[in-house]
């Protein structure tokens, strides 16, 4: 095998040293973006049961935290509400069909963003640390999405009901 075909290095005595890891901003995208985003949902999680505790004026401080998955949320909800008279299973007013779509909205908010990550994480051929990657985004992302749900079911602090667009 010739030296450009083998990805192994070999220093003077004829042992063979590990590949270069390449380290560029390329290369390290897969890792910057798990740590931002399983920083985010262990803030959105960890905050959420005290979002109601401190405010700015009119403003819930540890409610900003949860304002990308409300805006999320804000943007499925609607097409939820038309398939459900697409569908012919609206029940004629928008009370009753906004609640009976809206666990599927939350459901939807809380699993997206996570399965996009993951789904990008399995792009790249050789991503090292893959499987460690995805397993540390979809536990981040579970223990927000059950405090998520846990909260929305039990607190009488809406901060999912509002419609952004």
């Amino acid at each position: 095998m010739n030296a450009s075909q083998n990805p192994a290095t070999y220093d003077s005595t004829g042992r063979a040293n590990a590949p270069e890891i390449r380290t560029s901003a390329a290369h390290r995208w897969p890792r910057m973006l798990v740590t931002f985003a399983a920083t985010y949902y262990l803030l959105s999680a960890l905050t959420l049961p005290f979002v109601n505790k401190i405010w700015l004026g009119e403003i819930p401080l540890l409610a900003l935290f949860q304002l990308p998955k409300s805006v999320l949320k804000s943007v499925v909800h609607p097409p939820l509400l038309s398939a459900m008279g697409f569908l012919g299973l609206s029940y004629g007013s928008a009370s009753p069909d906004y609640g009976a779509t809206h666990g599927w909205a939350m459901a939807i908010m809380v699993t997206l963003p996570a399965l996009l990550i993951v789904g990008l994480l399995l792009m790249p051929r050789q991503l090292l640390q893959r499987r460690t990657l995805v397993v540390v985004i979809l536990v981040c992302a579970g223990i927000d999405a059950v405090v998520t749900l846990w909260f929305d079911s039990v607190s009488h602090f809406k901060l999912y009901n509002a419609s952004y667009f």
